[in-house]
């Protein structure tokens, strides 16, 4: 019974949508159901938009014995829509950090096992080998703005 009250509510979305559109809801073509798709991504997630093509073709199966699920547009339709659903998920996963991985753990230095930037005493924005104080190395090695924050010293108020 919850099956046939799905189906008729997907269906009835169905038919107005294509009411409003001036669309034959039955028989359908293939393309309408793949227009309807990329609309309704737009409006329900996937695993929904699936569930009401289903729904929707199990109806018009009844109505003209047509199975418009199974045509390869409806079919290569939902497959790009899943696609595209599983990169908006990843890239949500990607943008939830915070901070890249490379700002906080330690990188190895290239050449020498073992050691990493702290512990061979250079700065992330210099060339190993060089020294501090040499502003003329650090140039030859700088390009651009540098992503570490520029660290300032604190300066006492006076009371």
């Amino acid at each position: 019974m919850a099956a046939k009250r799905g189906d008729d509510k997907a269906w009835n979305e169905f038919v107005s949508w294509c009411g409003e559109r001036g669309l034959k809801a039955v028989p359908a073509n293939s393309w309408t159901l793949a227009a309807y798709a990329r609309w309704s991504e737009r409006h329900h997630p996937y695993p929904a938009v699936a569930r009401n093509i289903e729904a929707i073709a199990r109806v018009h199966y009844t109505k003209t014995r047509k199975r418009l699920d199974r045509h390869p547009m409806v079919m290569r339709t939902l497959s790009l829509i899943e696609t595209r659903a599983k990169a908006k998920k990843s890239a949500k996963d990607k943008q939830a950090a915070l901070f890249p991985e490379d700002d906080i753990l330690e990188r190895k230095l290239p050449g020498k096992a073992g050691k990493t930037r702290k512990a061979a005493g250079t700065a992330p924005g210099t060339a190993p080998g060089t020294a501090k104080g040499n502003r003329t190395a650090r140039k030859k090695t700088r390009k651009g703005m540098s992503a570490s924050p520029k660290l300032v010293s604190r300066r006492r108020l006076k009371s």
